[in-house]
C-alpha cells in the first residue's frame, strides 16, 4: 500500500531509492548488519560482544523504525566516516548475488519513464548500484541518470543535500519532482523539505500502484 505525501504537481522528474525499493529490504538487512558488525571489530578494534550490541541495536531500529533508520547515519553516529564506510562496505557487501531479475520492475518502471525522467539517488557506490541494477534487470540505462555515494559525497541521504545535487543537475525544480523510496524520513522528507513530493513503497510490490500515481498526474500537468 502506498503513502502519497504530495503537493498537487504534475511530476517533471522521479527520484528513485535503490535498497528496500527496487528489491525487498530483506534481501538487504541481515548482510548489512553482518558486514557493520564486522567493521567494528576490524576498523575499530572492539569486541565481538560489543559489536553484536551494536547490530543488535541497529536490527531493532530497524524493527520498529524502518522508515528512519539510515545505515549511513548510524555508522556516522558510532565514528565512522562517510568514505571509511563505503570502502569497507564496497569491499565486503555484495548484495546482488542474492537477487534476480523482476520482470514486473522492468515494465513498471519503463512505463513510467515514457512519460517522466527518472532517476537513481541511492547512498551505495556507482559500482554496488549498478551491480545490483543489472541483476535485478534495469541496468543503469534504465535511468535518465544514476546518483550515488559518489555525487552526494559529504551529504548522503537523509541530508537534503543530495537531492540538491540531482535538481541541480536535472535542472528541475524541486516543486515538481517527486521521490519514491521506502523509507519516509530518508527517501521523502529530504526532498518535501525543498518542496518537493513524495510516494512511500513497501518494497517493490508497491511500485505499479505508485507508477499509476504518477502517470495519471503527469497527464493531468
Amino acid at each position: 500500500m502506498i503513502d502519497v505525501l504530495g503537493n498537487g504537481s504534475a511530476p517533471r522528474l522521479v527520484v528513485f531509492d535503490l535498497d528496500g525499493t527496487l528489491y525487498p529490504k530483506e534481501a538487504y538487512v541481515e548482510q548489512v548488519l553482518a558486514v557493520i558488525g564486522r567493521m567494528f571489530v576490524e576498523l575499530q578494534g572492539t569486541s565481538a560482544a560489543h559489536a553484536d550490541a551494536k547490530t543488535a541495536e541497529l536490527r531493532e531500529a530497524m524493527r520498529t523504525n524502518w522508515s528512519g533508520t539510515s545505515t549511513t547515519s548510524f555508522v556516522r553516529a558510532n565514528g565512522f566516516d562517510v568514505a571509511q564506510w563505503l570502502e569497507y562496505r564496497e569491499a565486503h557487501l555484495s548484495i546482488a548475488d542474492g537477487l534476480e531479475r523482476d520482470e514486473n520492475l522492468v515494465r513498471e518502471l519503463a512505463r513510467l519513464r515514457e512519460v517522466v525522467p527518472i532517476v537513481l539517488l541511492t547512498n551505495n557506490t556507482r559500482s554496488s548500484a549498478t551491480a545490483i541494477l543489472d541483476k535485478i534487470g534495469l541496468g543503469a540505462g534504465g535511468f535518465t541518470q544514476v546518483f550515488s555515494s559518489e555525487d552526494s559525497g559529504d551529504t548522503p541521504k537523509p541530508d537534503p543535500g543530495a537531492f540538491r545535487v540531482v535538481l541541480d543537475r536535472c535542472g528541475v525544480p524541486a516543486a515538481r519532482t517527486w521521490s519514491v523510496g521506502d523509507r519516509v524520513d530518508i527517501d521523502i522528507e529530504p526532498l518535501r523539505r525543498l518542496g518537493g513530493a513524495g510516494i512511500a513503497v513497501d518494497g517493490p510490490a508497491d511500485l505499479a500502484a505508485a507508477v499509476d500515481h504518477l502517470i495519471g498526474l503527469a497527464r493531468q500537468g
